[in-house]
């Protein structure tokens, strides 16, 4: 193993950040140590708890911090998104959009799901936090879907109810793929999936009979 480096350079920072991230993601939040990030980064341990004070806060700047923006991103161009836009392309987007901020850190989304049920887990709070932003990315989308139904007159579609059937569609896919799949069977890749998702989504909206 390579001693660590000195801790008195500008990018210090940056180095932990990158370590925390790529370990936090491989392994999850449980499984890493802080040793083993400041092994990774080539600092001393007590240099990531002087930057960071502690492994959660670590976990908050290196996973959290740049999640949110992600998440914010996807909310705005939710929030921007023409209207005229056709059921086909609300379905297709969505599933894209949701399946890719999922799969990415899909390990942590595990611990986090895990976490936001149990209050005493150090991971409750940014569980949470998720949670909350990730529903305010889904009114996002409810606004619009709002006004394609009415545009499309598509009078017997229950918004609230469909964006949740939808999302926990999208995010049980990705999540609990071990549970979802049918044993001794091709598991399907991403493409099918997602493709396959749109396709439940606009038949099941836009077929719908009184």
């Amino acid at each position: 193993m390579a001693s660590p480096r000195s801790d008195s350079g500008s990018d210090v920072r940056a180095r932990i950040l990158k370590a925390a991230h790529d370990l936090f993601t491989k392994q999850g939040f449980q499984s890493t140590t802080t040793k083993e990030i400041s092994a990774r980064a080539r600092v001393a341990e007590p240099t990531v708890f002087r930057h960071f004070g502690s492994k959660v806060e670590l976990f908050e700047a290196a996973i959290l911090e740049p999640f949110n923006r992600v998440v914010d991103e996807w909310t705005r161009s939710w929030s921007e998104m023409s209207t005229e836009i056709t059921l086909e392309q609300l379905a297709e987007n969505l599933v894209d959009s949701l399946y890719s901020v999922i799969w990415e850190d899909r390990k942590v989304f595990r611990e986090l799901l895990a976490a936001r049920s149990d209050p005493n887990s150090a991971l409750y709070p940014s569980a949470v936090a998720i949670s909350a932003q990730f529903r305010e990315g889904l009114s996002a989308v409810l606004d619009v879907g709002i006004d394609i139904a009415r545009t499309r007159e598509l009078v017997y579609v229950d918004p609230p109810a469909t964006i949740g059937a939808v999302a926990s569609m999208i995010i049980g896919s990705v999540l609990l793929g071990d549970w979802a799949y049918p044993a001794n069977r091709r598991t399907p890749g991403r493409t099918r999936m997602v493709r396959e998702m749109a396709r439940l989504i606009v038949d099941g909206i836009a077929h719908r009979h009184p």
